[in-house]
């Protein structure tokens, strides 16, 4: 009686689902957050530092 039975639940395919699924931002909410947040930061560097990361956001990927 050496017969394997299958598992009783699938394998885990996380790595392979959208980050969305996983709790993430998604590049257009990351996008979004930022458009609400900069005109509040009084910081020039980090005010530049978030600008230049949320104008990166609307490229394309390469």
């Amino acid at each position: 009686m050496d017969k394997r039975r299958p598992s009783a639940s699938p394998a885990c395919s996380l790595d392979e689902a959208p980050d969305a699924y996983r709790g993430y931002l998604t590049p257009a909410e990351i996008a979004a957050e930022l458009d609400r947040l900069l005109p509040r930061i009084r910081d020039d560097r980090l005010h530049a530092a978030l600008k230049a990361i949320r104008d990166g956001l609307d490229k394309p990927a390469p």
